[in-house]
């Protein structure tokens, strides 16, 4: 077998990460929100998961309450504007939502 010829991604990555690269992200993201009381700056929560800026916002327009061309967001995360940060944090449907995976 020729070892120039790179693996498919499925041997290299495993688990949600395999079938979809922000799944993983989103699923850290949701566990992280569900130990925060209050709501969390998106830079905080890039640096703390070692993730892009650009990655959570991927990760907020499947999580988050927007209307994305013809999807609605799933309204797990709310985001809201503080000046110049932008704070996230589960709604209840989101809360409720972590629950029931356990």
């Amino acid at each position: 077998m020729n070892e120039d010829v790179p693996k498919p991604m499925s041997t290299q990555v495993t688990g949600a990460a395999a079938i979809n690269p922000v799944a993983g992200l989103a699923d850290a993201l949701l566990a992280e929100l569900a130990t925060q009381p209050e709501p969390v700056s998106m830079a905080r929560l890039s640096k703390k998961l070692g993730a892009r800026h650009s990655s959570l916002l991927r990760c907020l327009a499947y999580l988050g309450e927007q209307r994305i061309g013809q999807e609605q967001g799933l309204g797990w995360v709310h985001a809201v504007q503080d000046g110049d940060r932008t704070m996230l944090a589960l709604t209840e449907k989101g809360r409720a939502a972590c629950i029931a995976t356990k």
